[in-house]
């Protein structure tokens, strides 16, 4: 008998706990993204700012592209992050 099974579930504990950490990373980024959009809505701005995503999708496309990731789904995981900071902007914006 092998310890393959404890093996595997060591490396799935860990592969939970930096789901964790991922998590606990976006939340930041969600509450960061609540004061930019804060700071948006008291100077007449908007929300959206397409110059910016740009900037922000090709930052990713180049870390994923340094740790020898596709560079694809750099930009897909940004685009996606956009998406919910862009959602918890609205919701800020609508309290305002």
């Amino acid at each position: 008998m092998t310890d393959e099974p404890d093996e595997l579930a060591a490396l799935r504990e860990e592969i939970d706990r930096l789901d964790e950490r991922i998590a606990d990373l976006v939340a930041e980024r969600v509450d960061a993204a609540e004061a930019v959009a804060d700071v948006k809505s008291r100077a007449g701005r908007d929300l959206v700012d397409e110059d910016r995503e740009a900037v922000v999708e090709d930052h990713h496309a180049s870390l994923f592209e340094e740790r020898g990731l596709d560079p694809a789904d750099g930009r897909e995981l940004a685009e996606f992050l956009i998406d919910v900071a862009l959602e918890e902007e609205r919701e800020v914006a609508g309290r305002s």
